[in-house]
């Protein structure tokens, strides 16, 4: 039996493919998990190993993927963009925000109105999810359910009362006013986030990860005060907290509620 045939021309093969397989399958379940700024870094070193890998695989005889490697240069606008491919989405994304900014009311008097219905709601254990418009528009989103409505504490219990057809969706605000309500959100995929149940909470840090907005939640499991920006979920606050990080968000320097 020619042992050197059979390896040349089945195991030779059969380890190569093998090979790759693990390879790519290690390399995107991975880098589905890990964050930009952790990707760069991984591609340097990836960088860095396919010099190394290729001058192996060279000596070891393994012919195509020694091809592969050498020409991984070829095929890496596609990888770049495969891998980054949620952030150049929300790059695109916020561009939109460059052509102009929301006009906003007032905020002092628009952050109190939800600061007490956050507090209201969650005494009572009623879910809801503000988002509030920044720079980037949401004119996609509100299209879907539009609204034109002054903020105050009681429109806004009433919009998320559990009775009411549009409390599971979220409500936005743009321009100082109520533009749309019962809307639904894109969810996050951040595995940092994948045991959060329901999708009230994954929708408030989807939103807050495609676009600048602003998110704040109200958990209808345990009354607990939530607040979504730049994809990160701050949780566990009481209304003094969410008056203060709005206050400091969105240029007004508010004081604690007296008690």
């Amino acid at each position: 039996m020619d042992w050197e045939r059979i390896y040349f021309q089945i195991l030779n093969p059969l380890l190569q493919i093998t090979v790759l397989t693990v390879i790519i399958y290690w390399l995107f379940l991975s880098l589905e998990k890990i964050s930009a700024a952790v990707k760069l870094r991984g591609l340097a070193i990836a960088l860095s190993l396919i010099v190394f890998a290729a001058l192996a695989s060279h000596l070891a005889g393994l012919h195509a993927l020694n091809w592969l490697l050498q020409n991984a240069i070829s095929f890496s606008a596609i990888i770049l963009a495969i891998v980054f491919q949620p952030e150049l989405r929300r790059l695109f994304t916020r561009m939109g925000g460059f052509l102009g900014g929301p006009v906003t009311g007032d905020n002092v008097l628009i952050i109190e109105q939800l600061v007490s219905a956050a507090e209201y709601l969650a005494a009572r254990r009623i879910g809801a999810l503000v988002v509030i418009e920044r720079n980037d528009r949401l004119d996609d989103y509100i299209a879907a359910q539009p609204m034109d409505a002054q903020i105050t504490t009681k429109l806004l219990c009433t919009i998320f009362w559990k009775d009411s057809p549009l409390h599971d969706g979220a409500l936005i605000i743009s321009g100082g006013r109520i533009a749309g309500a019962g809307i639904i959100l894109p969810l996050t995929e951040n595995f940092e986030y994948k045991d959060l149940s329901g999708t009230r909470h994954r929708a408030g840090i989807g939103i807050s990860e495609d676009t600048d907005a602003l998110a704040i939640l109200v958990s209808e499991e345990t009354g607990i005060i939530s607040v979504a920006d730049r994809g990160k979920l701050i949780r566990d606050l009481n209304g003094d907290d969410v008056r203060i990080l709005l206050g400091r968000i969105f240029g007004r320097s508010v004081r604690e509620k007296p008690a």
